[in-house]
């Protein structure tokens, strides 16, 4: 992405309306080289930036008149915090996207699902409607199952483990910086983790496990560990499919790019960062993010949902 101004995308993509993001995605979908030849990324510099010089707290993004009816800082590490608005019926498109991913993984009606991560984080605050305003329905409402949250800081990781022996959740939503010290806390006791947990989840903003690391983990602790992407800029979910060990995305909810593969220095693969659409955000639109990621697009046909895209990471 050299040589692209980062204020590029303010200017262009400011005040939105809806036909004119309906028209955007008819032309991804219809001539995807022409969306990536015309449409200027956005950056998460851009956004930073659009947002001091604007002073507008969502940046300069919005569309005219936004419905916004939550707030929520985004997880990134810089001086000046950026956060994102919802109106009710993003919130709700929004889980929906978490949904995608439970479902994916296989959590079903009746399961408990446990969270070891942030407040902020989508996982947590799209799991219920028990947990966020005007969340009319969260994953596991649509779902039918029931979530337990655990606070996301390393410290904390005695409280999860003992949430995971006393509820026994068939799936864990694991910070990927939570890693260590959860494995360290659990490894102490004579009862290994598969007695009470059937399968772990990673999570990262933006970036994911490698999978040297994830097997690592995977093997001190005898259960599956699968990895889920997330990019909060962009309101990103996808999930690593247990069949075909590829990350899923939905294309009526984002649409995704590779536009500049280059070798990955670990894998030797080509690969490049993974720039985001998402097509449900109307009242904040996120067009064309460059995420930290780095993936490869692959060809659609996993046996679980063959319509779906597919990248590796």
């Amino acid at each position: 992405m050299d040589g692209v101004d980062p204020m590029s995308q303010s200017k262009s993509t400011s005040h939105f309306t809806l036909r004119s993001l309906r028209a955007l995605r008819a032309k991804a979908m219809r001539r995807p080289e022409d969306f990536a030849a015309t449409v200027p990324v956005t950056t998460l510099e851009g956004l930073l930036s659009a947002k001091i010089k604007s002073g507008d707290p969502y940046s300069s993004r919005r569309t005219k008149k936004p419905s916004r009816k939550v707030a929520l800082q985004l997880e990134y590490d810089m001086e000046t915090a950026l956060y994102i608005a919802l109106a009710s019926n993003e919130l709700s498109r929004y889980a929906e996207a978490l949904r995608c991913c439970w479902a994916l993984l296989g959590i079903a009606k009746g399961d408990w699902v446990g969270i070891f991560d942030y407040g902020t984080s989508p996982v947590s605050y799209l799991a219920s409607s028990t947990f966020t305003p005007y969340l009319q329905r969260g994953a596991a409402d649509i779902l039918g199952c029931l979530p337990i949250c655990n606070d996301g800081a390393a410290n904390l990781s005695r409280r999860a483990v003992d949430i995971v022996k006393f509820v026994r959740p068939r799936v864990l939503f694991l910070r990927t910086d939570c890693l260590h010290p959860f494995t360290t806390e659990i490894n102490r006791g004579s009862v290994p983790l598969y007695s009470y947990v059937d399968t772990l989840v990673a999570v990262e903003n933006e970036g994911v496990p490698s999978r040297a690391e994830r097997d690592t983990y995977q093997a001190n602790l005898g259960v599956p560990i699968y990895r889920l992407m997330r990019a909060d800029a962009a309101m990103f979910l996808a999930p690593e499919c247990r069949r075909c060990s590829l990350f899923h995305v939905w294309s009526y909810l984002y649409h995704v790019e590779t536009p500049e593969q280059r070798a990955d220095q670990e894998t030797g693969r080509q690969a490049s960062r993974l720039v985001i659409t998402n097509w449900f955000a109307t009242s904040r639109p996120t067009i064309r993010y460059v995420s930290q990621i780095n993936a490869v697009l692959q060809p659609a046909g996993c046996p679980a949902e063959a319509r779906d895209l597919t990248i590796s990471a």
